[in-house]
């Protein structure tokens, strides 16, 4: 056998080795996220923190409530819970001499209610009602000059 022949035997043999070897995972890198505590803070008005404020944290899971702890907030109006194995929205209520205030929120993406309230701003509604006539006027012209060359 000729030399070349043979070099173009063994580039062969080593295309088809290398093709089937698998792919290296040295340095692979994976991320997951655990959230192991959540944080309450709770606050008059004016800034001042709620201290020893009864808390009353609800686990909700398939639309049902069901109380998961009652406790106290610290000196500074903080409260930290461990989430439910499960469970990813809450709502908290706490209460102190009289005031009371509760919030629902989701583990995985913020406040239930803010969301539901989010609206487009007045600027952008007007952007999308011109977008909406300038497309509604541009498919108007196509129509008509297509209507006009078939005449």
């Amino acid at each position: 056998m000729d030399s070349l022949r043979i070099m173009k035997i063994l580039v062969l043999i080593v295309m088809v080795l290398t093709m089937a070897m698998p792919a290296a995972s040295a340095h692979r890198v994976y991320v997951q996220e655990t959230i192991t505590e959540v944080e309450i803070k709770a606050w008059f008005g004016g800034g001042d923190s709620m201290a020893d404020a009864e808390v009353a944290v609800y686990a909700i899971k398939n639309g049902e409530e069901e109380l998961y702890i009652e406790d106290k907030t610290d000196s500074d109006g903080l409260f930290y819970f461990t989430p439910k194995l499960g469970v990813s929205e809450y709502r908290v209520e706490v209460s102190e001499s009289g005031h009371k205030s509760e919030t629902t929120f989701a583990l995985t993406g913020g406040a239930t209610e803010d969301t539901a309230e989010a609206e487009l701003p007045l600027e952008a509604k007007i952007g999308a009602g011109f977008g909406y006539i300038i497309g509604i006027a541009g498919i108007a012209m196509y129509l008509s000059v297509r209507k006009s060359k078939s005449e």
